[in-house]
């Protein structure tokens, strides 16, 4: 069997309202070529279709266009699951008429049997390829609808209800698969633990390389640790934006977003997977080759002082190639320091007109707000500045300012401790 797995579309996604609906509609273009190129018999969406639980109309009629274009493509399945930014009856509406084009969507597991999720997924000759679990994303009521009866501690929930649903759909998928030689996939939507790459080995409170914080990327509550998994071939995650395997396991993956989803990811290469999976009696064959997704638009951090900054912008506007007709668009944050005194927007507008017509600020970040907090300089912070100050950077100064400690001394930093992670999950 063979299929593609992707996740985390975000249609609709409007990044410092960037109108991407060109970048969309060109990845769909490259997808269905992939498709018919590889010759993959069937696509796996692992949750996150759309960015928002209601997307506009351009945004559907995008999601409805690549469906529709698939009928005439060697994918005969598609598997969509639900993820935490999805309506479950918006992606549920067209559920009758999706399941006529063996397109099966499971957008909450509200009202469904374990063998609901379980689909039979067919080769181009119409016979049975394989079996795949489609299990979408659950929010926490859904997870403590599953145990009524239970009382399980909030640091158990997720492990203990997502154990439990999966080894009952997959009981469900063992009997569906009968004594047939057939590969078995699951889907999951959630945040798994022990992560390869970008977050491998990084505590909560630490960062990533590129200065990403591991907390703003996956939650405090809800890690899933990968022995919820039951022995299938194949596990398609999505939820985490960049591609990664799970416990170092080849076969439990998530695709990552085909697009860029913030100035962070930048300089990450995107993906869709294409996966070989085999079945010949108990021996189990895999495959995963790691397709990188064409960029349409093109993202850039320039941190630094503000003078960094200026220098960084002046040589983009005279390298050589800017501006040129064929030049992809490009869009670029700027994350600097802060300077007492000096307007940061003042201070780099004259080069920011000079840039070529290609290419544009779209999002102004400040890189130390803790520390300029922290030597009492609030009232010299513009008003202009505090959208571009993340969950963390507020709820930091909300505590030092309501305590009156600094984030330097051993006060603060208890505050900081005691109360910040209690904000983070609330806003996670």
């Amino acid at each position: 069997m063979r299929f593609i797995h992707t996740a985390d579309w975000h249609l609709g996604n409007q990044m410092h309202e960037i109108d991407r609906r060109e970048e969309a509609e060109a990845f769909f273009r490259w997808l269905k070529t992939q498709i018919i190129e590889k010759n993959a018999e069937s696509l796996v969406v692992s949750g996150d279709i759309f960015d928002t639980t209601n997307p506009s109309v351009e945004a559907r009629r995008l999601y409805y266009s690549f469906l529709a274009s698939l009928v005439d493509s060697p994918c005969k399945n598609v598997i969509i699951v639900g993820g935490n930014h999805d309506s479950a009856l918006m992606l549920e509406s067209s559920k009758e008429l999706l399941d006529v084009l063996n397109i099966h969507v499971v957008g909450s597991v509200n009202g469904l049997r374990p063998a609901d999720m379980c689909f039979e997924l067919f080769d181009a000759n119409g016979s049975v390829s394989g079996i795949c679990m489609a299990v979408p994303f659950l929010r926490e009521v859904e997870l403590r609808n599953l145990i009524p009866e239970e009382k399980i501690p909030d640091t158990d929930l997720y492990s203990t209800v997502y154990q439990k649903l999966y080894t009952s759909v997959f009981e469900e998928a063992e009997k569906l698969r009968s004594d047939r030689a057939l590969p078995l996939i699951a889907t999951g939507h959630l945040y798994a633990s022990d992560l390869e790459g970008r977050l491998s080995g990084k505590k909560s409170s630490e960062k990533t390389d590129d200065g990403v914080k591991v907390l703003d990327v996956v939650g405090t509550l809800g890690n899933v640790p990968p022995s919820v998994f039951p022995p299938v071939d194949y596990v398609a995650l999505g939820h985490i934006h960049y591609s990664s395997m799970v416990a170092k396991n080849p076969a439990i993956r998530y695709s990552g977003s085909p697009f860029v989803m913030g100035f962070d990811e930048a300089n990450l290469p995107h993906y869709v997977l294409l996966v070989d999976a085999e079945k010949n009696g108990e021996e189990s064959k895999l495959n995963v080759e790691k397709i990188e997704t064409p960029r349409t638009f093109l993202y850039k951090r320039i941190s630094g002082t503000l003078l960094e900054v200026k220098k960084e912008l002046e040589a983009l506007s005279s390298s050589k190639s800017s501006g040129s007709k064929d030049e992809k668009k490009l869009f670029i944050e700027l994350c600097y320091k802060r300077e007492l005194g000096i307007s940061a927007r003042e201070y780099l507008e004259e080069t920011i007109k000079a840039l070529p017509e290609n290419m544009s600020v779209v999002n102004w970040k400040i890189t130390d707000p803790e520390a300029f907090f922290a030597r009492n300089e609030v009232r010299d912070f513009e008003a202009s500045e505090v959208k571009n100050l993340d969950d963390r950077e507020i709820f930091t100064q909300l505590i030092l300012a309501k305590t009156g400690f600094s984030a330097e001394s051993e006060e603060g930093r208890a505050a900081l401790e005691k109360f910040l992670p209690l904000f983070l999950q609330i806003a996670d």
